[in-house]
């Protein structure tokens, strides 16, 4: 964090809902040069402006420039604006759903921006996430294409069968931002264990936008949040920041119960590092107990401080989730998640292979064959020969696609 480390070492104390207090301080001491904009580029790059912008109209206004103070204003004036918009967007759909006999129970987005942020403003996400029942994924589909929220994909009915089965998730595309239903938090090649039956029993009704809804238990939710978090590597300091706003907004965490959620699906690993980023980067208090939990793993600590130490350096981990990655084969815990993870991310064939080449139904399994074929042995040499060209574009097959991190 030595270029721009004065901007950077701000950014970490104001985005927070209750800056650090050495943050006024920082202000007071920021040279003539100091970077503007590059703070502002970084809070936007890592989804933070809003916490930003907060921070900053709340400092004394001699400390601020008065140009950077009425952007600032004026960001949380239009983005509370617009992400009233998506609420009502969200609340639609769910109330649509709910018509249809179909459960849904939104998470992240708009429903964490309110239970964790306490404010719409704070909190940016480009897409409206929602979990449904495996079972209902079809008729969620038809329900969604009815209200008006259609794929962009042309796949076969047998390609698109296998899409949904790995992918867990659909990406649907109407009026407003894109619609995510979910039937798991993860592609099938992560391979987590979660007991969708017991988190869907725990999950509590309150009121959001006027409506009734479903939420997951804060325990739940906050493991979800550390599940993203791990899978994108970590690379968007928005998702380190929910669960620092979300253990400082809810002191009634169980985390006894949080331990043996956590531990008994394979997830404990995962919630360390979460938990610890938190600590690390942006100060979140973390109880006694937690600590002691945290000491216990010592790779969870290890990639902690691995991870906050280069954490602005995200060209080194922004590749993509379906890459195979020492990372996400150590922060599983056992064993045997370990090796489901290896082995379906090295089989998996995905869209971009069901694009590529068309086989008929009966020869579906071809695609695993097209599939280590293409990326263990045609890619590399391609890669290798446009390394050669100097980095020219040329025709070859098309490469993985990048991380999902959007939301």
């Amino acid at each position: 964090m030595s270029q721009n480390s004065r901007e950077l070492s701000l950014l970490l104390c104001l985005c927070r809902t209750e800056p650090a207090e050495h943050a006024r301080n920082l202000l007071q001491e920021a040279p003539d040069d100091f970077d503007w904009g590059f703070l502002v580029q970084t809070a936007y790059a890592h989804g933070v402006t809003g916490l930003l912008c907060n921070s900053l109209i709340n400092m004394p206004k001699t400390l601020i420039p008065e140009v950077i103070l009425e952007a600032s204003q004026e960001h949380l004036r239009q983005h509370r604006a617009s992400n009233q918009i998506l609420v009502d967007q969200l609340t639609h759909i769910l109330t649509e759903l709910a018509a249809t006999d179909i459960e849904a129970i939104p998470f992240k987005g708009p429903t964490l921006a309110i239970s964790a942020y306490g404010d719409l403003a704070l909190r940016t996400f480009r897409d409206l996430d929602f979990l449904i029942h495996k079972t209902k994924i079809q008729p969620c589909l038809d329900k969604m294409e009815e209200i008006g929220y259609t794929q962009n994909m042309h796949l076969s009915p047998r390609q698109m069968q296998a899409f949904l089965g790995y992918s867990g998730q659909d990406v649907l595309y109407g009026e407003g931002i894109p619609v995510e239903p979910h039937w798991t938090f993860a592609p099938h090649t992560f391979a987590l264990d979660i007991d969708y039956a017991g988190l869907w029993d725990r999950t509590q009704k309150i009121t959001f936008n006027g409506q009734h809804i479903r939420n997951l238990a804060p325990e739940d939710e906050l493991i979800i949040l550390c599940i993203h978090g791990s899978k994108e590597k970590w690379t968007k300091l928005k998702w380190v920041a929910d669960v620092a706003e979300f253990t400082r907004s809810h002191p009634e965490l169980d985390w006894k119960q949080l331990f043996v959620l956590a531990e008994s699906q394979g997830l404990a690993r995962m919630v360390k590092l979460g938990l610890k980023l938190a600590e690390l980067l942006l100060e979140a208090q973390i109880p006694p107990v937690v600590a002691n939990w945290l000491a216990k793993d010592r790779m969870a600590l290890d990639w902690s401080n691995q991870l906050a130490g280069e954490f602005f350096d995200v060209d080194k981990r922004a590749r993509s989730i379906y890459e195979l990655s020492r990372f996400h084969w150590e922060i599983r815990e056992r064993r045997r998640d370990q090796w489901r993870y290896l082995y379906r991310t090295l089989i998996q064939p995905r869209e971009q292979h069901f694009i590529a080449i068309t086989f008929p139904d009966r020869l579906f399994f071809l695609y695993t064959l097209y599939k280590l074929l293409h990326d263990y042995l045609a890619l590399p040499i391609w890669l290798q020969i446009k390394r050669h060209r100097g980095g020219q574009s040329i025709t070859g097959p098309a490469e993985t696609e990048h991380t999902d991190a959007t939301r």
